[in-house]
């Protein structure tokens, strides 16, 4: 079983039960840490006692974040080879995602290809954590494009954050017998750094049922449409926001998209979001450079429509929208999916994978 998390703490939140059971089935194990959680800037400053945080702080921050996930891990029966830290920027995976994430997903592609994991368990792409569902549509495109196709793997996903309508009533539960409760509340009790500011809430996980929603690699994911809903006709993409919370954000609402243009490239696009309707420029996320002018039909408070020409994205690959509307660390909603035909893997790729070399263990 092969789990990745998006920071540490991920791992005994949502998975601590299914962790313990695969551990007593005999099963291999592989943690994967997307970030250190360095960029956590309250607890650190409360506890340290020091107000400006420079690089060096957040190091050793980090530092202390993994040291606190391998003592979880160890109580839950996982040892410290079995696990990687990728490094990758704690509260950065949006950006990442949109400027160029293109080596980043051809790292994931190669741990999970050369680690044949027979279960995978991942992040939701309808978690409100920006790193959550970002990490989570970088593994909706390398489970669909980039692992062989001969490699059965079960996907399931979970959520930390945010309460998914949809998610909760799909989702299976996994009842955690008394023995694993107390083991999971002892794993979250190692993470004391996040227990300082969120004490209460973190020991309440223990209390609840792990859940998780099996995908197929190959299917559509489940989606958040209740900021964005999305479709396709001839007039191109068709977005639609029922309803956006301007006044509660804490910086101007954005629309950001992920799809694949007509040559099979991976291309990221961000326009801001209007208040009334207007033209508005949507931006290539990599190069900054402008795609094209949109046409916004409506009022942003009372519902948007958008329509995104057909020439940017293939209508044969899938598309990822969401509104960015962050109210301090997360989001209004998550990310919402339209699926497309399935394209190879030489297609889509266009450049020659990284080496997963550098990744430390």
């Amino acid at each position: 079983m092969m789990l990745v998390a998006p920071h540490p703490d991920d791992e005994s939140l949502p998975c601590s039960v299914a962790i313990q059971r695969a551990v007593r089935a005999g099963a291999a194990i592989r943690i994967i840490y997307a970030t250190d959680g360095e960029n956590n800037p309250w607890p650190q400053r409360l506890l340290q006692r020091k107000w400006r945080l420079n690089h060096s702080d957040r190091q050793r921050w980090g530092q202390l974040r993994r040291k606190e996930a391998l003592e979880a891990l160890a109580l839950l029966g996982v040892r410290p080879s079995d696990v990687n830290f990728l490094a990758l920027p704690d509260q950065g995976l949006t950006d990442l995602l949109l400027h160029d994430c293109r080596s980043t997903i051809d790292i994931l592609a190669r741990l999970v290809t050369e680690w044949a994991p027979t279960h995978l368990l991942l992040p939701s792409i309808v978690d409100t954590h920006p790193d959550h569902n970002a990490l989570a549509v970088m593994f909706q495109l390398v489970c669909k494009h980039l692992l062989p196709r001969d490699q059965p793997i079960s996907v399931s996903n979970f959520v930390v954050h945010g309460h998914s309508p949809v998610f909760l009533e799909l989702a299976g539960e996994l009842r955690a017998s008394p023995v694993e409760t107390a083991t999971k509340l002892a794993a979250i009790a190692r993470h004391k750094t996040q227990l300082k500011l969120a004490r209460r809430r973190f020991l309440q996980y223990a209390q609840r049922p792990e859940r998780f929603l099996p995908v197929e690699p190959g299917d559509g994911n489940l989606s958040d449409d209740r900021l964005c809903r999305i479709s396709r006709d001839a007039r191109g993409l068709q977005i639609y926001l029922p309803a956006s919370f301007k006044s509660l954000a804490s910086h101007e609402p954005r629309l950001l998209l992920i799809g694949y243009d007509r040559a099979g490239t991976l291309l990221s696009a961000a326009m801001r979001l209007p208040p009334l309707s207007s033209r508005v420029t949507l931006f290539d996320g990599r190069t900054r450079h402008p795609l094209s002018l949109v046409q916004c039909h409506g009022s942003f408070f009372r519902g948007m429509k958008i329509t995104i020409p057909p020439t940017i994205f293939s209508p044969r690959a899938d598309i990822f929208a969401k509104v960015d509307a962050r109210i301090i660390f997360f989001d209004q909603a998550g990310w919402s999916e339209l699926s497309g035909m399935v394209l190879s893997r030489r297609a889509i790729s266009g450049h020659r994978p990284q080496s997963v070399s550098a990744v430390k263990p």
